[in-house]
């Protein structure tokens, strides 16, 4: 655990002390390391690494573990004795650095440099730490929205040997709840380099993430390096994949450093483990030593989720960033308990706005606070409702969008089971709107799918992600054109006062109708209708009905299945939901469905 020992504040550099005149460099930096007492030998490192070569801040808080503002304190305690290098770098003066080598005891500090226990088997790994080094500068960028801070390589590679060290990974299979970081990818390279060949035995690892990029970008990697992993997408927020849950024998989590990121992404990965006596979840988290408040907020909400801390190992992961916290983090070994279950198969609570806010910064930090919507977008949204006639749903959480003529829906709902039937109605017409104002980019693409209705209305920021060039909502299509239409005409973006070019957009669409679609566009059709149900027997049925509407050919149900599996080329994603599949892989789904239901010459 991250130590909380005594920081005094210093005073400002120039300025005179509470003694008197203002003290020497050397003096004002004694203090303050007396200060620290048995907690010395940090900041005592940075002093001997300036004394050693030129660092840059970063540098020196990542080798220490200090927060960036106490390693700030140890600089400007320097004084004059400090210059700045070329490159960022801070370099001492060299007639001063005899000087605070006596005064830090540099032999003794070296001498004393702590053992590693893992130092030794990563030592036997450089060719993967280089790998690994090579594909996180590859890796799509990170998203601060999403508190992104990549691990270094060599921590990615210390968490693979870790977990190969410490469990027996031959058929286990490891859920990694978000992977920025590529930790997945270093578990089967690992696994692969110690079992070579045909007979290779190594777990199976499971990635799910918001991040759809990362999602494509992880599956190729593996691909390319013939190696297996299962990329699928998930909001944790709404939910785990189905196919996800209670089927791993541990998680590994890197979460957002909040009480309710931390919390809920160690939930997901409880939810995911099959054996509820011996699974772990291990739960990657740092705080400054300033702030130790925060620190007790986290441990005391996994406490709430009733896991106990079998372990905590210090400074365990090291981030290039992440450096209010030391860039460093702790490794939480969690063990669940009957308090775990019992918390965790309680119904959920009544969702609100609030309940998506798990991020540090961002839209969805939990310091921020939704903005109204502007008046014209909901006049706009209104409208729409009112043009056709019909049932009118809205979808999401602001009051502002409530109406007497119109059903409602919670998001959470709609993309964990479609539109309920009481929102929706039976006969006639369907319009819906729906508010995806906070959308960090992949809603809009599972919204869609989980909504069948004649016309949909979206309420998006006019910088959306998934929007084509100009905001244009037919960048959105891709690959859903078997189901939805762009209609232009009712696009557009208004500000408060009702002009066009403002930050938010009501993007429309219509429904195909199927009727104009050839066979396999209809298969295709057949599964983004069903997107909540597994691909396979989605597939199946629609297979079989599609061919029969064809040519009156009877195929077998397991002729069907049969067929699937052969065009799919991977049987597993037949167990999986489409709204859990990540945009790259819904694509060649469904292009491998309307493969298989075109008739062959």
């Amino acid at each position: 655990m991250l130590s909380s020992g005594p920081t005094p504040a210093p005073p400002t550099k120039g300025a005179a002390s509470p003694a008197g005149p203002p003290s020497a460099p050397g003096e004002s930096l004694a203090t303050l390391l007396h200060g620290y007492r048995v907690h010395a030998r940090a900041p005592r490192g940075v002093v001997a690494a300036l004394t050693e070569r030129p660092r840059t801040l970063r540098a020196l808080v990542q080798d220490s573990g200090l927060p960036r503002r106490s390693v700030e304190e140890i600089l400007d305690r320097l004084g004059d004795d400090l210059r700045t290098g070329t490159g960022g770098t801070f370099v001492l003066r060299p007639g001063a650095v005899d000087r605070y080598r006596t005064m830090i005891d540099y032999d003794e500090l070296r001498a004393g440099t702590p053992l590693d226990p893992l130092a030794a088997e990563i030592g036997r790994h450089g060719a993967l730490v280089t790998t690994m080094h090579e594909l996180i500068a590859s890796a799509p960028r990170p998203r601060t929205d999403l508190d992104h801070v990549p691990a270094t390589a060599a921590t990615v590679v210390r968490r693979a040997v870790w977990l190969s060290t410490h469990y027996d990974l031959r058929e286990a299979h490891l859920l990694c709840v978000g992977d920025h970081d590529l930790t997945s990818l270093a578990v089967v390279l690992l696994a692969a380099a110690a079992s070579p060949g045909p007979a290779r035995r190594g777990p199976t690892v499971t990635v799910v993430d918001i991040d759809e990029d990362l999602l494509e970008f992880l599956d190729r990697s593996a691909r390319s390096r013939d190696v297996r992993l299962r990329c699928l997408y998930a909001d944790l927020r709404f939910g785990l994949p189905p196919s996800v849950a209670g089927g791993a024998d541990l998680a590994f989590t890197d979460p957002p450093y909040t009480p309710q990121g931390v919390s809920l992404f160690a939930a997901r990965g409880a939810q995911g483990l099959a054996d509820r006596e011996r699974g772990r979840v291990l739960v990657a988290y740092g705080f400054s030593e300033r702030v130790p408040t925060l620190g007790w907020k986290v441990q005391r909400a996994l406490l709430d989720q009733g896991l106990v801390f079998e372990a905590i190992w210090p400074a365990f992961h090291t981030y290039e960033g992440a450096e209010a916290v030391g860039a460093r983090a702790d490794m939480y070994v969690c063990q669940p308990t009957p308090a775990t279950w019992k918390h965790l198969d309680r119904p959920a609570p009544a969702r609100g706005p609030a309940a998506t806010a798990i991020y540090t910064r961002g839209r969805q930090s939990t310091e921020s606070r939704p903005a109204p919507l502007a008046g014209p977008v909901v006049a706009a949204a209104t409208r729409f409702l009112a043009a056709a006639p019909g049932r009118g749903v809205f979808v999401g959480e602001r009051p502002e969008l409530d109406a007497a003529h119109a059903a409602h829906a919670h998001l959470a709902t709609v993309l964990e089971r479609g539109l309920p039937t009481a929102a929706a109605g039976a006969g006639g017409p369907l319009s819906a709107v729906a508010d995806l104002s906070d959308d960090p980019g992949p809603w809009l693409t599972r919204l869609l799918l989980a909504v069948n209705a004649d016309r949909l209305a979206v309420i998006v920021n006019a910088d959306h992600r998934v929007l084509g060039a100009g905001g244009c909502a037919r960048g959105a299509l891709d690959p859903l054109r078997a189901k939805w239409a762009a209609t232009p005409e009712h696009d557009l973006a208004l500000d408060d006062e009702g002009r066009a070019g403002g930050a938010t957009r009501l993007v429309t669409f219509a429904a195909v109708d199927p009727a104009v679609l050839d066979p396999g566009a209809r298969l295709a059709r057949w599964l983004l209708d069903r997107p909540h149900g597994k691909i396979g027997n989605v597939w199946r049925d629609g297979l079989i009905r599609i061919v029969r509407e064809a040519d009156g050919r009877v195929l077998a149900q397991r002729e069907a299945l049969a067929a699937a599996r052969r065009a799919v080329g991977d049987a597993d994603l037949l167990a999986v939901r489409l709204i859990d599949l990540p945009r790259h892989t819904l694509a060649s789904t469904l292009t491998a469905a309307a493969v298989s239901a075109t008739p062959q010459t």
